[in-house]
């Protein structure tokens, strides 16, 4: 485990925000350890890749804590920065939770529906591993609060239908 500290350490921008990014992935860790033992998935999931990616998948994070506007602007892109980082340091499986852990997913249809700044194509969860992340991401900012499903249900309402549907989809799963 050690080596994922080490390489969020390098990417971090201060303690800081190291220390930010670290606890929030440690927190979506605890979560997914928790309906992995409630949903009983020991033998259906990768646990190490759990581990792995829970801790790393945030870590294009970094690039927007320096500047408050641009974290603002264009946070959406941070999974997939953080996908290019992983894939430069060995990481392939954590990347692609890295860009498909955003929202519930996103489908290229509603990329270039909102204009996003991403690149036009699907940003899905597809495994069982990135949906789970994916889900239990929502329920811990980086601030260190803890949300709750309703809240959870109600800001996923607000980005449309189709983010919304995928997050029940989840929430049907993993809930």
């Amino acid at each position: 485990m050690n080596q994922y500290f080490k390489l969020l350490k390098k990417y971090s921008t201060s303690q800081e925000h190291y220390n930010i990014i670290l606890n929030h992935g440690l927190s979506v860790l605890g979560k997914s350890i928790d309906i992995i033992t409630k949903k009983e998935l020991y033998n259906d999931i990768d646990i190490d890749l759990i581990v792995s990616s829970c801790l790393l998948h945030d870590i294009g994070a970094f690039e927007f804590m320096k500047n408050f506007d641009k974290f603002q602007k264009n946070y959406i892109t941070h999974g997939i920065i953080g996908g290019k980082i992983l894939r430069k340091e060995g990481f392939k499986k954590e990347a692609l939770i890295a860009e498909r852990h955003i929202g519930s997913g996103l489908s290229k249809k509603y990329i270039i529906e909102n204009n996003l700044p991403l690149p036009k194509r699907d940003f899905l969860p597809i495994t069982l591993e990135q949906k789970l992340i994916c889900y239990a991401d929502k329920f811990h900012s980086k601030s260190g609060k803890k949300d709750t499903l309703e809240n959870i249900k109600k800001e996923m309402k607000g980005f449309g239908k189709e983010p919304f549907k995928r997050f029940l989809e989840l929430e049907k799963m993993f809930g």
